[in-house]
């Protein structure tokens, strides 16, 4: 799952050159309201770096993070 991580900063970074003046520093379109965790920006790179990978159920995405994740979690414990 490190190249999923790794592939994923290399399109945001891709998605942030496109963007450019579109996006506010944080990575989202303006628009009022509350200021969302998880920009705009990212959540395109999310979704191109899963289409990537041949990850087509957002279900199926998330399960697999979240699995990674307390895997590296309890490794990081020991």
């Amino acid at each position: 799952m490190y190249n999923f991580i790794a592939k994923f900063y290399i399109i945001l970074d891709v998605c942030k050159d496109f963007a450019k003046n579109k996006v506010n520093d944080k990575g989202n379109m303006t628009r009022p309201g509350v200021v969302p965790k998880f920009s705009d920006l990212e959540v395109v790179a999310l979704s191109i770096t899963a289409e990537a990978y041949g990850i087509d159920s957002e279900n199926l995405l998330f399960n697999r993070l979240n699995n990674d994740l307390s895997i590296i979690k309890m490794v990081c414990m020991v």
